[in-house]
């Protein structure tokens, strides 16, 4: 486990949020947070359909897996004990990318524009910064979530790579991807 100390952060709005790895008794509010979460996310690519088939089982692996993982990480962000809040990292498990780990991020919309996908990934990138051997964060993200591309150009990811209607939305309307990368080697500690 990359992770162990909790955090407790304030946002815009002067809320207290703490945040923390996910503990596996949370297996049940973790999936209630992303049934809330992704009804109002069309960026992320799971959807509301695909959590509601998920099994409080299956999340109690994720949740296991990430906090065994000692190149992953999972960090929830909690406002008075309601999971709004969520942020993991995994490396690739072979030899030979083992030395980059995917980013996925979701925030709750009542907490959107107040700072908590900052604090979220600003921590995420502080235990990735601090895992022997992990080089390289890396996401992606739809051309159309201009927010979520412009805080990752603030906190120092680079556009390595871009695809053309790579997304359908269910309106039909296409969106582009571009996959973004963080050299953790040329960051400060």
């Amino acid at each position: 486990m990359a992770l162990h100390e909790t955090r407790t952060i304030q946002l815009k709005n002067g809320d207290s949020i703490i945040m923390r790895p996910a503990l596996v008794s949370e297996a049940e509010a973790l999936l209630t947070a992303f049934l809330e979460i992704l009804p109002t996310s069309p960026y992320i690519l799971s959807t509301a359909e695909s959590a509601a088939r998920k099994t409080v089982e299956t999340q109690m692996k994720w949740i296991t897996d990430a906090n065994e993982d000692p190149k992953g990480a999972l960090i929830i962000a909690e406002h008075q004990g309601r999971i709004i809040g969520i942020t993991n990292m995994v490396a690739f498990k072979d030899s030979k990318r083992s030395h980059r780990a995917g980013l996925g991020m979701s925030v709750h919309h009542d907490y959107r524009g107040q700072g908590l996908g900052e604090a979220l990934l600003r921590r995420l990138i502080e235990v990735a910064q601090n895992i022997e051997g992990l080089s390289f964060l890396e996401l992606n993200v739809m051309s159309a979530n201009q927010p979520a591309f412009k805080l990752y150009e603030k906190l120092g990811f680079q556009q390595v790579g871009y695809l053309r209607e790579a997304y359908r939305q269910p309106d039909g309307v296409f969106t582009d991807d571009i996959s973004m990368s963080l050299d953790l080697r040329a960051r400060p500690s």
